[in-house]
């Protein structure tokens, strides 16, 4: 079912996580990922246990995955030739690495 990639349902994945949602609002830096940064509302609520740590690993794959769906074909792309750089360097420095042995 997966391969079934339901298109812009920010709006209904805020609606039913609103209680997650309302706390990220509150969190020190707009771009906080809720993970580990100082100043995280939603870190503060599970530590408190007011929300579900199920709940918000929901949460947080259902915004991946929105996020990978809503992606344009160029910013897919784009993403994909970065990596494939980054491979190739990798690459290319274990070889040179080898070689200076």
């Amino acid at each position: 079912m997966r391969e079934l990639q339901l298109a812009d349902c920010e709006s209904g994945v805020e609606e039913v996580f609103s209680d997650i949602s309302a706390l990220a609002t509150q969190c020190r830096y707009s771009d906080c990922q809720h993970q580990s940064e100082p100043g995280c509302a939603i870190q503060m609520a599970l530590d408190a246990s007011q929300i579900d740590q199920r709940r918000l690993s929901n949460y947080l794959k259902l915004m991946r995955e929105q996020a990978h769906n809503g992606a344009s074909l160029a910013e897919k792309r784009a993403k994909d030739r970065s990596l494939g750089r980054f491979y190739r360097s990798v690459q290319s420095e274990a070889t040179l690495r080898k070689k200076g042995r």
